[in-house]
């Protein structure tokens, strides 16, 4: 018990501590519950700006009235389960893929999936804390009817502040993520996978980019 809380401390301000005995003894129940619950609960608080960007959407597509009231009642149980599943599902592929790239690529064979699917979710925590910074400052900066559609939501300064008004949403959405914040995310990453596939710090940063990429293709493919 005192490892695993003192991991998630270590993700934070000492990450190669983190994997280390991560590597060696791969607990992840405690950081995943953390993760959930952090994940439902700034669901619930992003709510009505999400409610509004779905409200928006479907007034552009011309859905009638009485239809988009009836699909705010369902929408409200869709975001809440996918706020749960879809990043439970995420980790669980990854995971599953990056076993896969493990066995293919000859690395160390102690490592498996428990030990990927750990490093991912004491990860994801870093993911969760840019989910809570860009959430405090959705709810100090914007207004629930500011919001048009899901680059709105984007309040942490990035790429997409650069382009400016566009209607291309996927772009606006992928350029968000390129802030400072994420910066500390690919560096969390590039520790991990340095430490767990003992490669230098060049193949380290490479694979840690394929992760970050394919933590946020989802939510841009889904982008509308």
């Amino acid at each position: 018990m005192k490892d695993s809380w003192q991991n998630i401390a270590d993700i934070l301000a000492e990450p190669s501590a983190a994997f280390a005995r991560l590597k060696s003894e791969p607990k992840w129940i405690i950081a995943f519950i953390i993760f959930c619950l952090f994940s439902v609960g700034l669901t619930w608080v992003t709510y009505p700006f999400t409610e509004q960007m779905i409200q928006q959407q479907m007034i552009d597509d011309g859905v009638p009235a009485d239809q988009i009231e009836i699909a705010k009642i369902f929408s409200k149980i869709f975001v809440f389960a996918a706020a749960l599943a879809a990043p439970i599902i995420w980790l669980l592929a990854a995971s599953a893929i990056l076993t896969l790239a493990a066995r293919l690529f000859g690395l160390n064979n102690a490592i498996n999936f428990k030990h990927i699917y750990a490093a991912l979710v004491h990860s994801s925590l870093i993911s969760i804390l840019i989910f809570l910074v860009n959430t405090a400052l959705l709810v100090v900066f914007r207004d629930v009817d500011d919001i048009k559609n899901a680059a709105d939501m984007k309040i942490i300064p990035g790429l997409h502040l650069l382009l400016g008004p566009s209607e291309n949403v996927k772009l606006l959405t992928f350029l968000s993520h390129f802030n400072p914040l994420s910066l500390w995310y690919l560096a969390v990453l590039a520790i991990g996978v340095r430490i767990f596939a003992d490669t230098d710090k060049t193949k380290a940063c490479f694979w840690a980019v394929i992760i970050w990429l394919l933590g946020i293709a989802p939510e841009i493919i889904f982008t509308s």
